[in-house]
């Protein structure tokens, strides 16, 4: 890893820590054992620095292909139990209530955090469509899917015990019962 990354890094476990307050730029370079110089030799500013900090939490968050989800063997239940493990073992996710604080004094963060959203809730909501419902039910299993995802690790910080059943309920449905129709 890079310095500019170790940079981002730890901008963000800081931020995850201990809020926006702890994205001084003498912290960050004492936590990364560096000079303030090397900051300012990767960002000319911290509002460069924030902007970088939200884009690279975007990008590293967002990168779920509708398309390697269909292709996961499976019933819709189990595509989305699996989605549902991954969700929960990507690290990216537990930074999303940082961000958020961070979106409310950084106008790039927020855009960034408006991006993601909208892309979790389109990726929920093909999962859906594909799976055969009608656009209004596939809108609305799609929001609950991304609330309770989201819920269950930032809030709890695990997937519930009942995470199979569900995943089986959202997941149930005449047409989502076809195998054929997932692939």
């Amino acid at each position: 890893m890079g310095m500019r990354q170790r940079w981002l890094a730890a901008g963000l476990d800081a931020l995850r820590e201990g809020g926006t307050e702890a994205l001084r730029i003498d912290g960050l370079a004492e936590r990364l054992d560096v000079t303030k110089g090397s900051f300012y030799a990767h960002f000319d500013s911290k509002a460069i620095f924030l902007t970088a900090l939200a884009e690279d939490w975007r990008e590293q968050t967002m990168p779920i292909e509708i398309d390697l989800f269909f292709e996961t063997p499976g019933t819709l239940p189990e595509k989305l139990l699996a989605l549902a493990r991954y969700v929960h073992r990507n690290e990216r996710v537990r930074y999303d209530t940082a961000i958020r604080e961070l979106g409310k004094i950084n106008e790039p963060a927020a855009e960034a955090i408006e991006s993601v959203n909208r892309a979790r809730l389109e990726f929920s909501f093909e999962v859906f469509r594909r799976a055969g419902f009608e656009e209004a039910e596939a809108r609305a299993r799609g929001h609950l899917l991304t609330g309770w995802l989201l819920a269950s690790v930032m809030i709890d910080g695990r997937l519930p015990e009942a995470v199979g059943e569900i995943c089986q309920v959202l997941g149930e449905g005449p047409k989502a019962r076809s195998r054929e129709l997932l692939r």
